[in-house]
């Protein structure tokens, strides 16, 4: 029989499982539509919980006996203490992305090398990231942080961006992988399926025309000449885009819309506790009498929860 398992560090104290363990209730939230991944923790009254306080450290684990895995790292918000427990609150290091605003120009740069140097930026490392489009100028400004900077990039591109269990960037478009298998009867407790129809099925981009039409190396503007991409057709979403200055890159952006509108299929699985399963991940789900909920999937959520009554679970969210 699996027995669930952590290990907790917060600060310079560390909380493990004992005969009276101060854990109440862990609940850890991770998803790529999500700019900060967060954790909440109830804890009962001990010489260690009493002396977690704000900007501490944290660092938590979780799986089975003899089997833990990293989940989540990230620093305490908030600590209240009530007359029974403590409630522990924090967040992970995306936090830095969404504080940083800074105006910066790059010139010839790709999506990726502008990610990479507005992490740096934050102080955060990278893990993964792709080139995506290149831009002969694009502009960074103060209006927005650097997170949603790497948002938008990321939609232009058709990539997702987000942050591993150890803080370091991801950039880049899903690809299946080895997929994580969960059979109905076997290791499923709880699934649902959304389908959503959307009534647009094609995109148009509009872009900022150069001088010349020689493609993205242009780098002066002194005319005003269309700059369009089309993917799909019939009723149709118009996006203006100034950072784009030319018709492939046009194009690139209009596919990448238009297969984000396309992903109508979503859903969640809960399952016995799974620490391994992360975000950009691939899930097969097998045995479903519905056969759209058959078949492989993208993870884009995560949600760990441990408690003493309801054991260790995991909460999933895909998409087709």
């Amino acid at each position: 029989m699996l027995k669930p398992d952590y290990s907790i560090q917060i600060g310079a104290e560390i909380i493990e499982p004992k005969v009276e363990s101060p854990l109440v209730f862990l609940r850890i939230n991770i998803d790529v539509d999500i700019p900060a991944d967060c954790f909440e923790i109830m804890f009962g009254i001990s010489s260690k919980t009493s002396k977690i306080k704000k900007e501490d450290d944290v660092s938590i684990k979780l799986g089975y006996k003899g089997d833990l895995k990293d989940v989540f790292k990230g620093t305490v918000d908030n600590v209240e203490p009530n007359i029974s427990g403590i409630r522990v609150q924090g967040y992970n290091f995306a936090t830095k992305l969404l504080k940083l605003r800074t105006n910066q120009v790059y010139e010839n740069q790709t999506a990726g090398g502008i990610v990479t140097n507005l992490a740096d930026k934050a102080g955060l490392s990278t893990e993964e990231v792709s080139d995506g489009i290149r831009f002969p100028l694009y502009f960074v400004d103060d209006n927005k942080n650097a997170f949603e900077h790497m948002s938008a990039l990321a939609e232009r591109c058709g990539f997702n961006v987000y942050l591993t269990s150890e803080n370091k960037v991801i950039f880049k478009k899903f690809e299946s992988q080895e997929p994580h298998v969960f059979e109905y009867g076997k290791n499923i407790i709880e699934i649902n399926l959304q389908e959503e129809f959307s009534p647009i099925t094609g995109v148009m981009v509009q872009g900022e025309s150069p001088s010349s039409f020689k493609g993205a190396d242009t780098s002066h503007w002194l005319t005003k000449r269309q700059v369009e991409g089309i993917a799909g057709s019939g009723t149709s979403l118009l996006i203006q885009d100034p950072a784009i200055r030319d018709k492939d890159t046009a194009e690139t952006v209009a596919k990448a819309k238009l297969g984000m509108l396309e992903r109508t299929v979503l859903g969640t699985v809960k399952i016995i506790g799974k620490a391994d399963v992360r975000l950009g991940d691939t899930l097969e789900i097998k045995g479903m009498s519905n056969s759209k909920m058959n078949g492989e999937f993208q993870v884009i959520g995560v949600e760990h929860f441990l408690s003493k009554s309801s054991g260790y679970t995991t909460l999933i969210n895909w998409r087709k």
